[in-house]
């Protein structure tokens, strides 16, 4: 499975490829919406974990994006902003799931399961 990991902060984004590459996921990383787009351009992923803010292309434009161009893999939102309004807000978007940060790494490997597994039952 490939996941593509768009994440501007390099503590994170460096931690999440470690621990998304030990449970055996191909992971790409960009560290900023423009880049991460241009990854999205050029390959199959099969989940996008996305931070919403980001330079050069926010999130929640990401996701809007993902959906005006017909791609149907799944986001999983991962943000510092944690307000009901933000969470709706990046739904609407497009995206299948949020979680705030700080988060369990355990919590977040468990969300990224349960939306492959959506990818795999619709296939």
């Amino acid at each position: 499975m490939r996941i593509l990991l768009v994440e501007d902060d390099v503590s994170v984004a460096t931690v999440l490829q470690k621990v998304l590459t030990n449970e055996h996921y191909a992971v790409d990383v960009a560290s900023d919406g423009h880049a991460g787009w241009q990854f999205v351009s050029s390959s199959h992923y099969d989940l996008v974990v996305l931070d919403v803010v980001l330079p050069k292309l926010d999130g929640l434009a990401f996701c809007q994006r993902l959906g005006e161009c017909a791609y149907n893999m799944p986001v999983l939102l991962v943000t510092a902003l944690d307000s009901s309004t933000k969470k709706i807000a990046g739904l609407n978007a497009g995206a299948d799931d949020y979680i705030t940060k700080p988060f369990e790494v355990e919590e977040l490997l468990a969300r990224v399961r349960a939306l492959l597994r959506r990818v795999q039952t619709s296939v």
